[in-house]
Formats: structure tokens, sequence, C-alpha cells
């Protein structure tokens, strides 16, 4: 279960690259783009990276950073509890947030070995001004194709991922739900939910891992 929590966390990151050609392309384009670079630079790289835990993360970091809207993925995370937050504590949770991911990413992305991946061509309505939405089938070794979404927003010219929905699951729902149980868990201390907080936090008893084991039918 942990194996197929951290393959499919992987997958986000296979599309996570390319910053400089976001800025030219069509979203669809930049994600398929990004998932051939980075396809390739995993299998160039993979002895290093399965070898050198800190190098994986520095790559992670890398790739991350290129694409991935922290600000707004913070905020959507931090819910109702983020205009109540200091700067500095929205700032030390982005921080925390931003970590916590690449650990989990890190953990997972040398277990792309293959798999195919098929980035979507958009349909009518998938780019609303400045907001779009990417598509792609993954499939995984037992053959099962789980549905992945990509939400984008478009500033200065720039498409950013803020959210990935796996078959159906929302994570960026999910990590929302997290925050929320860490609030009442911690009687509404914002600094022990940021010290405590993980990607692999419970959401009402239900650990990411089997959130995401039920959602691709144990695939």
């Amino acid at each position: 279960m942990k194996r197929l929590w951290q393959q499919l966390l992987s997958i986000p990151l296979l599309v996570l690259g390319l910053s400089a050609l976001a800025q030219a392309q069509d979203p669809d384009d930049v994600i398929r783009d990004a998932v051939e670079s980075l396809t390739q630079r995993i299998d160039a790289e993979r002895e290093r990276m399965s070898s050198d835990p800190a190098y994986t993360r520095m790559v992670v970091t890398e790739e991350l950073e290129n694409l991935v809207d922290f600000r707004r993925i913070t905020r959507l995370v931090m819910g109702e509890h983020f205009d109540a937050a200091s700067r500095d504590q929205r700032n030390a949770f982005l921080e925390r947030f931003r970590a916590s991911l690449v650990q989990t990413y890190a953990a997972g992305v040398t277990m792309y070995t293959g798999q195919q991946i098929q980035v979507l061509p958009m349909g009518e309505g998938d780019v609303r001004g400045n907001r779009a939405r990417v598509q792609m089938e993954f499939t995984t070794d037992s053959g099962r194709v789980v549905p992945i979404a990509y939400t984008l927003f478009q500033s200065d010219g720039q498409w950013r991922v803020d959210n990935v929905i796996v078959n159906g699951l929302n994570l960026g729902r999910v990590f929302r739900a997290q925050f929320e149980q860490a609030m009442a868990q911690y009687n509404g201390d914002i600094e022990q939910v940021i010290a405590n907080w993980s990607a692999e936090v419970e959401v009402e008893g239900v650990n990411p891992a089997e959130a995401v084991e039920e959602a691709t039918g144990g695939a």
C-alpha cells in the first residue's frame, strides 16, 4: 500500500519541469513535454537517484519549484486559517509543506520504470481564462489505468500547477482536511500544526495511502 501511495504521488512530479517552455506553450504541451523530459532524466540517472537520497531530493526540489504554485496551494490547504495566520506562519507552513512533498516524492520517483503515461488532448472548456485542466492516464504495473487531472493557473504568462486529482481523489482537498484535523488535534495552535505537518497525516483516521488505495481499487 505504501509503495502504491509513493508511486501515485510520484506521478505529478513527472510533469513538473520545463518552466521556460511553460511561458510559451499551451498547458497540455507543457505537461506532455515535461513528461518526456523528466522520464528520460529518471532513466538516465536512476542508479544515482536510487543510491543517493540527498541528490534525489535536490532533483525533486528543482522540478517542483519550476511549476508548482506553492503559494496558491498553501492558501488552499490552510483554508480559513490562512487569513488568521501571520505572514511568518504562512511562510513557515509553505516551507514545511514543500519539504514534506519533496520527501514523499523523492521516496517514490524512481518507482517509475517505464509505465505508460498518456497526456490526453484538451477538450472544450479545459481552458477558461487563466485556469486550465490537463488530463492524463497512468498505467500501473498491474495494467490498471488511473486517470489524473492537473489544474493550472496562469500568472505572468506562465502556467503553474496548483492541484492534482488522482482517479477522483482531490489531493488539495485531502491536504486541506488534514490541516483542519491537525488544527483540531492541537487545539488551534497553528505553530504545532506547522511543526508536526507531514504529507502522511491521517484524515479522520484514514491515512492518505489508504485513500489512494481505495480510489484506485487497489491497483
